[in-house]
């Protein structure tokens, strides 16, 4: 790897040490662009969409819970970590998790209720708490996720009444959860009687992964699996399978018919055109493999720090320099070049702030992109 005063050569000015060009975006963490494999899937799809449906029908009326086509791509489509096909009626499409979990949340948790969330987990589930008038209680993590123990002690003092959980490469932390502690975790909810929302939407770009703790414990768990960070996050498609035949309709609809939950129809119809001619497995290897490319780069660039990550994982989770103060770092590493996201960021039910940042690989635009981040990260990290 170059010294840092090369590198500080390189990016800075002489007068102000700021990069002259525009930080790279880092903060996100969207797949890579793969327009050469992406864009040809999609023209496809969209126009055998169009010669396959009668717009009127398609468009002109309402489907709540989906047309009968897409409910069973949805099911096709999870199959890539189910073992079987989930009966059609406990398929809900929606246009993301995110809308799928204000749902659960209002529905399940409900005000003054209290969801379990992993310690340092994805920022948005705040924002819902705030909306909704929840609490959020911290587990605390190791390197494979949530610590047994500590839910444990969450389940006997808070009495949740769900855990939302991102078991594979856990965002921020990148942390894999093994199919031993799974069971463990599935064996503590089941004792205590608390749901769990399994969000699994990291889980496509790995080869060898666990299985969910929904084919673990498919009784209490709301599995969601989005298209977002594997095939296109515009693209707009996510799905959940439910424990009951039952809860579709009754958690969806009409009773959350407030809420904007529903995929778009076209949405849903290119995801099953993808989905049924191999188009979404074709971007997702694309995906995969750009991905892999550019944490090859991250490992080149900085060997020499402290970082978890994955080949196949769309963030990094870096120690920042003992020696800085984590703002002032984050602050550095955007003067030079690189906007990345400090861990308070992610830190949203108490607990100490780890001293890290976290970056995301896909979302700048091309590699020759990337690489200007990380020598920025790599210049503030060594300055």
């Amino acid at each position: 790897m170059m010294n840092a005063p090369t590198l500080a050569a390189q990016l800075e000015t002489p007068i102000t040490g700021r990069s002259s060009l525009s930080p790279v975006p880092m903060t996100g963490n969207l797949p890579p662009r793969v327009s050469q494999v992406f864009d040809h899937e999609y023209r496809m799809a969209m126009r055998n969409l169009l010669e396959a449906r009668e717009p009127m029908d398609w468009i002109g009326v309402h489907q709540f819970l989906g047309f009968p086509e897409d409910r069973a791509a949805g099911a096709q489509f999870v199959m890539r970590r189910l073992s079987a096909a989930p009966d059609l009626e406990r398929v809900v499409l929606s246009h993301s998790t995110q809308a799928i979990l204000t749902v659960l949340c209002s529905s399940l948790v409900g005000a003054n209720g209290v969801l379990a969330v992993e310690e340092l987990t994805y920022p948005t589930m705040a924002k819902f708490a705030n909306q909704m008038g929840f609490n959020l209680v911290g587990v605390k993590l190791d390197e494979e996720g949530i610590i047994p123990d500590a839910f444990e002690r969450v389940c006997k003092e808070h009495k949740p009444h769900a855990l939302y959980t991102l078991p594979t490469l856990q965002n921020p932390t990148a942390a894999m959860m093994g199919l031993e502690r799974r069971k463990e975790i599935v064996a503590i909810a089941r004792k205590h009687g608390v749901a769990i929302f399994e969000d699994d939407i990291y889980s496509l770009l790995p080869e060898d992964v666990p299985p969910p703790l929904a084919e673990l414990a498919p009784e209490i768990t709301y599995y969601m699996l989005g298209t977002a960070k594997s095939i296109g996050a515009g693209l707009k498609a996510a799905y959940l399978v439910t424990p009951t035949t039952t809860e579709p309709a009754r958690l969806f609809w009409p009773g959350s018919g407030m809420t904007y939950w529903m995929i778009a129809p076209a949405n849903a119809g290119v995801a099953t055109q993808l989905v049924h001619n191999g188009g979404a497995d074709r971007i997702i290897a694309a995906v995969r493999e750009e991905t892999r490319a550019r944490q090859n780069m991250v490992a080149a660039t900085l060997k020499a720090t402290s970082y978890r990550t994955a080949p196949e994982c769309l963030h990094v989770w870096m120690g920042a320099p003992s020696n800085r103060d984590l703002q002032e770092f984050v602050e550095d590493c955007k003067r030079r070049g690189a906007d990345v996201g400090p861990a308070s960021s992610f830190l949203l039910a108490g607990g100490s702030t780890p001293h890290r940042i976290r970056f995301g690989t896909g979302k700048a635009r091309e590699r020759s992109d990337l690489q200007r981040g990380l020598d920025a990260i790599a210049a503030a990290y060594f300055s």
